[in-house]
């Protein structure tokens, strides 16, 4: 609540300021303040200071704008109610699951008597505000931020709040190594596929220019942290197996976390991005009462290759030890550090990987087809998997969906999707979920 109401009040205070500037020669038509459509060059600017990925809220159609054009603020928003069913599973009614189709929780092995449910979800809205004073400029600054509910409960959740200025951004944002234009082709699915590379954090980061199309970013995000035997205790997940994480003396993380990448962009749609991140962990080693490092690290490969201005491939290959908390399907279990059994009282970084591959055809400006699949996976981990709890039993998952969206008006949006999961785990087998959902997507 602090922090909502601290981010609140530097957007009033930014969105004032701005205004007030605006204001300050009042004889200056061009000061004044209309609201009117968003132009192309509007749009252009506020696309480049607002999240992108499949989830992100489009630039709103209208815009209060100064008339010159140098300042710029937005009110965008969605509302998405769902209806499907489960076969197979009754993933909709597990707990932290909802609307979201989380290949992690498909229940192993499926209950007799819950093998199907139907649903219909109301709880996937989104409410967004962008600030833009000296807009077009190289003193361009930017003010964004996000509400929303999550699928699961009526309750809003601050999703982003960040503030950028010359190529400098800060604030809960995505993190750097999530790449939102290439993880994915659009779902209904708020949660998409288990392979992504994709988690909001609290990050400082800084975007170079576009150099002929190469650029590159870097940053610091504030470190996830683990207890001494493994168990996460980040931001997002500070409850585990449903009881409060007890605090025992583990050491704190005192070094960020660091993603980074460089990109060659052709054409929006033709670009290719490598991207890595570099973590240290710290864990008391609880036999000689001593703290210790570690170091984690993951590389991606990911982009886009559009060879027909309807057609968009995408693709993102991830690899690396001790990123469960940005693996889509794997954060929040107590899986990216464990006891290294060979060194009692040391801990090992757990491989693993996520991968997606998507496909999009656009027919015309009111059908779009989208098909992908994704996978999630992770090695060395022991019974450490088996024991901490059930739905930490994991060694991969497999992900795939299909849809078909329709364009009613230019506010609202149509569309019908099959998915399809599933869960292996390490010693009890599998489980697996089929979803067939519908969707009316109305875009402020």
């Amino acid at each position: 609540m602090h922090s909502l109401r601290f981010t609140l009040l530097v957007m009033t205070s930014l969105a004032g300021g701005v205004f007030a500037s605006a204001q300050s020669a009042p004889s200056d038509e061009n000061n004044a303040l209309i609201i009117t459509r968003t132009t192309p060059r509007d749009s252009a600017i506020l696309k480049d200071v607002r999240p992108t990925g499949p989830r992100a809220v489009p630039v709103p159609k209208f815009v209060v704008k100064s008339r010159s054009g140098s300042f710029l603020m937005t009110i965008g928003g969605q509302i998405n109610p769902i209806m499907g069913w489960d076969l197979g599973n009754d993933l909709d009614k597990v707990d932290g699951a909802g609307i979201n189709f989380v290949t992690q929780m498909i229940p192993v092995p499926s209950v007799k008597g819950k093998k199907g449910d139907y649903y219909i979800n109301a709880l996937n809205a989104d409410l967004d505000f962008t600030i833009v004073g000296f807009a077009g400029t190289e003193n361009q600054l930017t003010g964004y931020i996000k509400f929303g509910t999550n699928g699961i409960s009526n309750q809003v959740q601050m999703k982003d709040a960040y503030i950028s200025w010359r190529n400098f951004t800060g604030g809960l944002k995505n993190t750097l190594i999530q790449d939102g234009d290439a993880m994915q082709p659009p779902t209904i699915d708020p949660e998409g596929p288990s392979g992504c590379l994709a988690t909001s954090v609290y990050e400082i980061s800084y975007t170079s220019p576009s150099y002929n199309g190469f650029q590159y970013a870097i940053g610091l995000d504030m470190p996830t942290w683990y207890s001494s035997n493994g168990v996460y205790r980040g931001k997002d997940f500070p409850r585990y197996d449903g009881q409060q994480v007890a605090d025992y003396g583990e050491a704190e993380q005192m070094v960020p976390d660091i993603p980074m990448y460089i990109q060659y962009q052709g054409t929006p749609n033709n670009r290719v991005r490598v991207s890595g991140i570099i973590r240290n962990f710290s864990y008391r080693d609880l036999l000689t009462d001593k703290t210790r490092h570690m170091l984690g690290w993951g590389v991606m490969l990911s982009g886009n290759l559009s060879p027909d201005s309807h057609v968009i491939f995408y693709y993102q290959c991830a690899y690396g030890k001790g990123i469960g908390a940005y693996l889509q399907d794997i954060a929040g279990m107590p899986l990216s550090f464990v006891p290294n059994d060979s060194k009692p009282g040391h801990m090992k970084a757990s491989p693993m990987m996520g991968l997606n591959l998507g496909l999009t055809i656009n027919f015309n400006s009111k059908w779009q087809f989208n098909i992908m699949g994704s996978e999630s996976r992770i090695w060395k981990v022991g019974e450490y998997a088996t024991v901490a709890a059930d739905d930490c039993n994991y060694k991969y998952a497999l992900y795939g969906a299909a849809n078909i969206f329709y364009n009613i008006t230019p506010y609202l949006q149509w569309g019908v999707e099959y998915l399809y999961g599933k869960r292996q785990t390490w010693d009890i087998g599998s489980g697996h979920d089929n979803r067939i959902q519908t969707q009316l997507l109305f875009t402020l």
